[in-house]
């Protein structure tokens, strides 16, 4: 036990006690303002269980997840199957298994089983990416889950999925100008939402950036009419949403016009992000924290509720503290000798770092709202104890040197 302790970076346990802290403190007064005060005892019971988890995670060799990840990918299947069939429906969302009083999220467990799985096939051997077999095979093992969750429906997570299937190629050694295509075919998707204008736009930016990377022009003339084909089959997948999520979308363009349809909170973030400018305006005194316009505040715009409270000392306070964590995270990974390690590591680190810029960028204004939580930082046992989990997994793989 004392090695297990000992082996532990001090500089990450700071980082995510910083985090969980500032979180806290959020919670409570998000919770308090709707009535809801015993959400921080909550809060306290899982970061203490996460940190228990956390030393308890670095005693599991990491060189047998390998073996199991495939198993790991049945596993994910299956958990998405029996939300759809037996899962509990909140808000008209089927997200959660309920088991008596406990219940879990299978999509945030399947996060961690998804990066296993890639990490596996991705480091089975030498790749050829220009086998398109591989890349189709691997982005196949994301995408099924992918729609699992769409269906539930959970747009956030499903992306983050996809999300997380681009990190792990790029680790694994994909060309930057094979993910600039990639990347810009899953824009393109939803591109023809965001207006002719801005649409032109992008559509000229892509065909510059092409034909001055490609190396032959055919090349790159193919590209830009794969893309445009994509953002015209666009309609199939927008008429496949639901009307909530087509108003997200609506309302990222221009919150104030679509206010009553589901721009407000939009709105309300905005102006709790700007109200607490240098020092905040106090704990527990933020104006739309308090007065209740700003919904959701103690989960997915619980950063909007840290801006207006504690202000831009108080973000300059979190933020350090993540990029402490992903400073030390990313040090470990890059030790890793083992492929399948490394690919493992760097898909953790990326899942985290990610969905942190993702729920920060909500809050904003510069993304659509997709219902993600701020890593350690948002209210929820599921998410905490995941992320958690995987902290744990990263630490331990510093110890495990060996190839495999």
């Amino acid at each position: 036990m004392k090695e297990i302790v000992k082996g532990t970076d001090p500089g990450i346990i700071i980082s995510l006690t910083v985090l969980t802290g500032i979180g806290m403190l959020a919670i409570y007064s998000a919770g308090t303002a709707r009535g809801a005060e015993d959400l921080i005892v909550r809060q306290l019971f899982w970061f203490i269980a996460g940190i228990a988890v956390i030393y308890s995670a670095q005693m599991i060799p990491v060189t047998s997840l390998l073996p199991l990840s495939n198993l790991f990918y049945l596993i994910l299947l299956l958990m998405l199957l029996l939300v759809i069939l037996i899962g509990s429906e909140k808000m008209g969302a089927k997200r959660w298994i309920e088991f008596g009083y406990l219940q879990f999220q299978p999509s945030e467990i399947g996060k961690f089983l998804l990066i296993c799985t890639l990490a596996r096939y991705f480091s089975a051997g030498k790749i050829q990416w220009n086998d398109k077999k591989v890349f189709i095979t691997g982005f196949l093992i994301a995408a099924i889950p992918s729609f699992l969750i769409l269906k539930q429906p959970d747009l956030g997570s499903a992306v983050i999925y996809m999300v997380i299937f681009l990190s792990i190629i790029y680790a694994a050694g994909l060309p930057g100008f094979h993910l600039f295509n990639i990347s810009a075919i899953f824009f393109f998707i939803f591109a023809g939402v965001f207006g002719i204008q801005m649409y032109m736009s992008a559509l000229i930016i892509y065909g510059v950036a092409v034909f001055k990377f490609s190396k032959k022009y055919y090349t790159a003339i193919l590209l830009i009419l794969c893309v445009i084909g994509v953002s015209l089959s666009s309609n199939a997948l927008w008429n496949n949403l639901k009307p909530y999520q087509q108003t997200r979308l609506l309302t990222f363009l221009d919150p104030e016009k679509f206010s009553r349809e589901g721009g407000w909170q939009v709105v309300q973030s905005k102006t709790a992000v700007f109200n607490g400018k240098l020092t905040g305006m106090g704990f527990m005194q933020g104006s739309q924290t308090q007065l209740r316009f700003l919904p959701e505040g103690h989960n997915d715009f619980i950063f909007s509720v840290i801006a207006e409270e504690f202000g831009m000392l108080g973000i300059i306070l979190l933020m350090s503290a993540f990029s402490y964590l992903f400073y030390r995270l990313t040090k470990i990974v890059s030790k890793t000798g083992s492929r399948y390690l490394y690919l493992l590591g760097s898909g953790i680190t990326a899942l985290i770092a990610i969905q942190t810029v993702l729920n920060i960028s909500i809050s904003v204004g510069f993304m659509p709202v997709t219902g993600l939580p701020l890593p350690f930082v948002s209210y929820g046992g599921t998410s905490l104890i995941i992320n958690m989990f995987m902290i744990g997994i990263v630490i331990s793989l510093g110890k495990h040197k060996k190839n495999i």
